[in-house]
């Protein structure tokens, strides 16, 4: 019998409902107004580490100092050693392109001297683009602080400064002797010794020229900076990602990858959504266990700005895509591919599991652009109705009497924030409470 269900009971099942108005009750509840959208966590900004393994003496034979995968590269670190000389890391943009010595100018000499500045080194002006005395001097204390000789002219510039040094040593007796010898003619009365005093101004000449010689030879042997011991990278400190040489090998490509050095998580939003964020908002997507996970907005970059706007993942894959936009009517999250801003997130700190569970993961992420502050009256966006002056109201329900007949009553309120289906409201009405009926249809 439990299976069988009289005709009168169906048809009481099926029948339409007494006449009457459609209400819900008006709640309290935090309103929150978001913006969604898919993004991708990775290391950012990947780039294939270059050498130039020409700019070296020897056979560009990888000699020790392999990264691995994983390693921080900070400002000094030694990301390779070639032939038994390192490669040094330092801040720049610019590659390294030639060997840098004492005389040279350009803008790699005014990368240098700002990459041993901000690493604690003096370079005298940094402003000037030349490599002066000051510049070689900090060369060498860097050289000497990761425990390597610093580069200099080799052994032929030390041959030519002892040669030098010797040229002024025979310049300045030379010079003595031509002085004494004209000394000795004015004391043996000779009117006008035009020889001898000749003889001491040739001397003379040539201890200035072995004096200008000595001090070019000097230069010579000052630390320098060979291109192929220089490894300049933006955005420092990075992490290794890929090693491809081992110890032993000739240096013929690119030895290894480098990225960001933490992780970052970058989606696309419509411009509409992308001008409701700022620097600086904090952003919510889920951990590897399920958990909610912070974040912060770091950049928000316009299509076309500083690279292609689309860098990032941001629709998801396949279904994902109503993920994307605004929730709570805030924005239309709509937009062509050509009119996707690219935002970038600092995933805030996570523990070395996380990392490792969420680095190439898909994730959605949360702004939440605009709340109520704590529990608010709110009714459903369809209890709200305009006055003929353009007021905001509800409609209350007084007593229901059975359905077509109910009595209600338009009640004026302020209207608030609105997100998800709900606004928040405000009244004077003592009757407008959590558990009031409003009218939201017939």
């Amino acid at each position: 019998m439990q299976f069988i269900v009289s005709p009168a009971e169906i048809a009481a099942r099926t029948a339409a409902p007494d006449p009457g108005p459609v209400t819900a009750p008006v709640e309290l509840r935090e309103i929150e107004n978001t913006v969604v959208a898919r993004g991708e966590i990775t290391y950012a900004d990947a780039v294939a580490v270059s050498i130039d393994a020409a700019g070296g003496e020897e056979r560009p034979v990888i000699t020790g100092h392999i990264p691995e995968v994983g390693a921080i590269f900070q400002p000094g670190s030694i990301a390779l050693e070639l032939a038994g000389r390192p490669v040094v890391v330092l801040p720049g943009e610019l590659p390294a392109y030639r060997t840098l010595s004492v005389g040279m100018r350009g803008p790699d000499v005014l990368q240098l001297k700002a990459a041993l500045v901000a690493m604690g080194f003096g370079v005298g002006d940094p402003s000037s683009d030349a490599f002066d005395y000051d510049t070689a001097v900090a060369v060498g204390a860097l050289y000497e602080q990761i425990g390597y000789p610093a580069a200099d002219g080799g052994d032929e510039s030390r041959l030519a400064l002892r040669d030098a040094e010797r040229g002024v040593r025979d310049a300045n007796t030379a010079l003595a002797q031509a002085q004494a010898a004209l000394a000795e003619a004015r004391d043996a009365g000779a009117p006008n010794p035009i020889g001898e005093q000749a003889a001491v101004n040739a001397a003379a000449e040539a201890l200035s020229d072995a004096q200008e010689a000595l001090g070019i030879a000097q230069e010579g042997v000052l630390p320098r900076l060979p291109s192929s011991e220089a490894l300049f990278l933006g955005d420092l400190p990075r992490r290794v990602d890929e090693v491809s040489v081992r110890r032993g090998d000739i240096l013929s490509r690119s030895p290894m990858s480098v990225s960001g050095a933490s992780l970052t998580i970058t989606g696309t939003f419509s411009r509409q959504d992308a001008e409701l964020l700022s620097e600086g908002d904090v952003a919510f997507y889920p951990g590897p266990d399920g958990e909610e996970l912070t974040a912060t907005v770091q950049s928000i970059r316009a299509p076309g700005a500083g690279g292609s706007s689309g860098s990032g993942s941001g629709s998801g894959d396949g279904g994902e895509g109503e993920d994307t936009g605004a929730e709570g009517g805030s924005a239309s999250g709509s937009g062509g591919g050509g009119d996707r801003y690219t935002v970038t997130f600092s995933p805030g700190e996570l523990t070395p599991e996380q990392i490792d569970a969420l680095r190439g993961t898909n994730v959605r992420v949360r702004v939440p652009i605009a709340a109520t502050d704590g529990e608010v009256l709110a009714v459903p966006i369809a209890a709200l109705s305009a006055g003929s002056g353009g007021e905001d109201r509800v409609e209350l329900l007084i007593d229901a009497r059975g359905g077509a007949d109910a009595e209600t009553e338009l009640i004026p309120v302020e209207a608030g924030l609105a997100a998800d289906g709900f606004v928040e409201i405000v009244s004077d009405d003592p009757r407008i409470e959590a558990g009031a009926k409003v009218v939201v249809g017939r």
